[in-house]
């Protein structure tokens, strides 16, 4: 089954789709480790196309879907009328640095590549389309079990 929100870029919207995604992974039986990485990993993601790409522009909507496919969670956000981001050029702090430096943010994308297994952007009619994925063999084991 596939899940879809649509929210405006605004900040406030973030806990719309906390909500959503707690609601959703708590009935299907995620345990709470996990559902919180990856509540974590869609927040952050969101946040920062609200604050970076769309800066805060209340006109512009982003799309999140997911669906969990043989003992995978995969989630597509979709940020339309954007610049392309190219994440290969992304460099990965290393997060110890950073809490030795007693830095606020720029860790987001570093986190999101260590908790997902896959993290892919691709460009398409104008719209970065973040395409995120984790393995969670429980979920296929629950599934056989059915």
């Amino acid at each position: 089954m596939q899940y879809n929100i649509s929210i405006k870029a605004e900040k406030k919207n973030l806990k719309k789709v906390r909500t959503f995604l707690e609601n959703i992974f708590t009935q299907m039986q995620i345990p709470e480790l996990e559902r919180n990485q990856l509540i974590l990993v869609v927040d952050e993601i969101l946040a920062n196309l609200i604050i970076h790409s769309a800066k805060n522009d209340i006109h512009k909507n982003i799309d999140v879907a997911f669906y969990e496919k043989e003992g995978e969670i995969t989630f597509e956000i979709y940020d339309y009328n954007s610049p392309y981001f190219d994440i290969t050029q992304h460099k990965e702090v290393n997060l110890q640095d950073l809490k030795k430096q007693k830095r606020k943010g720029g860790m987001g994308l570093t986190l999101v590549k260590n908790i997902m297994d896959e993290v892919e952007v691709y460009y398409k009619d104008n719209t970065n389309i973040w395409r995120l994925q984790k393995r969670l063999p429980f979920l296929l084991l629950k599934n056989k079990s059915k």
